[in-house]
């Protein structure tokens, strides 16, 4: 595998789109809705996600954009932004950066008291890990475990670990991690090797390695949403027997040994995400979500509005415009090994109803409340597993 220097990522992103001299609300507006070409192209899906990360806008005029903008536009550590005379009055990206890497809900509370996800280990499935030199994992406990040699680096990994156990970002800082490298794509090839990543960590646990849970910020298997489709019943019954089987069959094991495996699906029966305002901290739902009915019954932890870090940097950090299954999964895994530090005999299902049962509303956003689900992990007796 091939690392990416910091040099060599900026220019991958940096050709991606143009910045113009003078960006402006109506701009904005025009990328983000499609509008706006490179290349005879739409770019908005790069620009939600990339923004001005990595650019020097120090010829460039931001002072027309008003907050309802700024907080759509995401920025890293490298960019070079122009004087104040060219940016909006209350805007400060290094302030925004800062507070950014704060997990919130009181859970840096939890930490300063001990419970930090000590004793618990995790095994993470996402692509290939190459920050381990980022300060945000200076003193985090990860194990790095590729079985194919061939997997790509990627930032997603980055956020993924950090949300889980970054000693700035994350909700569990002490926590044990296995991170598997995986590939990027879809399909057979990503399916067959989350099976055989899975079988090692059968392996792992029946060797009595107490791994607890398995964090998985995607879809468990990708040729499995296929089933629901119309196709001919040959191509149906061959994903059924080689992917969606195995697939049961090993959580299920897993699951006897006492480790839960959630992934996309599973987080999504319970859990949310949401967005903080960095300017107001004001909490709302991710514009992606806006259409998704009875929002306010699902528990969120806060993503959008705060920061991952910076891909191939040392210490720099990116800002997020707005939340994802991806930022949030790791960070209710992360919750879930810090109630397990309370009570051991947790299930996956005992911790979300936990979860359901102490979360507030506010901004019409039910967020989790990391105090209360760790008080009644400890006030409530499990029997046989069940709350």
């Amino acid at each position: 595998m091939n690392y990416w220097t910091h040099d060599e990522y900026s220019k991958f992103i940096t050709s991606l789109y143009e910045i113009p001299k003078n960006i402006t609300n109506e701009w904005m507006d025009s990328v983000l809705s499609g509008k706006e070409k490179y290349n005879g192209a739409s770019f908005a899906s790069r620009f939600s996600h990339f923004g001005v990360c990595y650019r020097d806008l120090r010829d460039c005029d931001l002072s027309k954009l008003d907050k309802s903008h700024l907080k759509k536009l995401a920025f890293n550590s490298s960019t070079i932004f122009p004087s104040a005379d060219k940016l909006p009055s209350d805007f400060n990206p290094k302030e925004i950066l800062s507070n950014g890497k704060n997990p919130m809900l009181g859970i840096k509370d939890l930490h300063a008291s001990g419970i930090d996800g000590r004793g618990i280990t995790v095994a993470v499935i996402d692509f290939g890990f190459q920050d381990s030199g980022h300060v945000e994992f200076a003193g985090s406990n990860i194990e790095v475990v590729d079985l194919f040699g061939d997997t790509d680096y990627h930032f997603h990994a980055d956020g993924v670990l950090s949300n889980l156990c970054g000693q700035n970002i994350g909700v569990a800082p002490k926590a044990k991690v296995y991170h598997y490298n995986t590939y990027q794509g879809h399909g057979e090839k990503v399916d067959k090797a989350t099976l055989k990543i899975l079988s090692d960590i059968l392996d792992k646990v029946k060797s009595g390695i107490k791994i607890r849970v398995v964090n998985i910020s995607a879809p468990l298997s990708r040729d499995s949403r296929l089933l629901g489709q119309n196709m001919p019943d040959e191509q149906r019954l061959k994903l059924k027997e080689e992917i969606e089987k195995p697939f049961l069959s090993i959580i299920e094991q897993l699951k006897t040994l006492g480790c839960e495996v959630v992934s996309s699906e599973r987080f999504s029966q319970t859990f949310s995400c949401c967005d903080v305002d960095f300017s107001t901290k004001k909490l709302d739902k991710p514009e992606w979500l806006k259409t998704k009915r009875a929002y306010s019954d699902f528990v969120c932890f806060v993503s959008g509005g705060r920061v991952i870090p910076e891909f191939t940097s040392k210490d720099g950090y990116e800002y997020e415009t707005t939340g994802a299954y991806s930022w949030t999964i790791p960070q209710a895994i992360g919750m879930y090994c810090l109630a397990l530090q309370e009570n051991n005999n947790l299930t996956w299902e005992d911790f979300a109803k936990i979860c359901k049962d102490t979360s507030t509303l506010q901004d019409g956003v039910r967020l989790a409340s990391p105090k209360q689900i760790i008080e009644k992990a400890r006030q409530m007796p499990m029997e046989n597993g069940n709350c």
